[in-house]
């Protein structure tokens, strides 16, 4: 078990930045309202997996620090582009990075504020994590501290992009397309490489979706991609696999997936 750092005074930069970016635009402040919800959920999520893991302090920290710092890069992109869909702006997860750097977060912020300041070993983990935690596939020759800290982040983002989809699919929260990245919602459609992307228990594509069935799908194979035991556990726990699959679509070669998902989850 890893004892947990304190960052609380980078959550407190987190919480008064973020305001920066509400306006007068009922909205616009609900998407901004929505991904900073988003990420103080991941940080928790991310609590419980470092929690869980056999790791230094140096580690632990730069986990909790990635995963806080994760989607910073989704407000510039909002106020710039109006969406989240990276393939319709720029990739959130660069924008994230230079927008750390550009803010000198993890060096003081422009402030100059020791608390925030973090040793160039950390600095050079959380910008390089945040940077690629949407990332399909990792690159080769990543550290190994950087790898755990990529792989707590990838989990939290998914532990928590499970239930605000669940919301939006059920329609018990928003129904705008800016959270369902603009896919045509089209009933009893999906695009086979979705498909058998499940059924060869790989993780889809995002470039391969077309419709919002696309997007219930791909969610689905993120369970072949969880990298911790405490991930599934909690995934489990909070019966999101379950509550996700009864929003896809009825048909046979879609039922026959669902078992597919339901075992790959079990696996510890």
């Amino acid at each position: 078990m890893t004892s947990l750092p304190d960052i609380a005074a980078h959550e407190a930069w987190f919480k008064t930045w973020t305001a920066g970016y509400l306006t007068d635009n009922e909205q616009d402040n609900r998407y901004i309202e929505l991904k900073r919800n988003h990420t103080l959920r991941v940080l928790d999520n991310a609590r419980c997996i470092v929690a869980t893991l056999d790791v230094s302090e140096d580690v632990a920290r730069g986990a909790l620090l990635a995963a806080l710092y994760h989607d910073v890069g989704r407000f510039p992109q909002y106020a710039q582009y109006r969406t989240f869909s990276d393939q319709r702006s720029v990739n959130h997860g660069i924008l994230g990075c230079k927008t750390l750097k550009r803010e000198r977060t993890l060096q003081g912020g422009r402030e100059g504020n020791a608390a925030l300041t973090e040793a160039r070993s950390t600095q050079g983990d959380v910008l390089a994590a945040v940077a690629m935690h949407n990332r399909f596939r990792l690159p080769a020759g990543v550290s190994e501290s950087l790898r755990t800290i990529t792989g707590v982040v990838r989990d939290s983002d998914k532990l928590d992009i499970f239930p605000v989809m669940i919301s939006t699919f059920t329609r018990d929260g928003s129904d705008s397309d800016v959270v369902t990245l603009h896919l045509e919602e089209k009933e009893g459609a999906w695009s086979q490489e979705i498909l058998a992307a499940l059924k060869e228990r790989r993780l889809a594509s995002y470039r391969d979706m077309r419709y919002v069935n696309d997007f219930k799908l791909l969610l689905g194979s993120w369970v072949f991609e969880l990298n911790y035991a405490e991930s599934r556990r909690l995934l489990r726990e909070r019966g999101l696999v379950e509550a996700l699959l009864a929003t896809w679509p009825e048909h046979p070669d879609v039922e026959a997936i669902k078992n597919v998902v339901r075992e790959a989850l079990m696996c510890d």
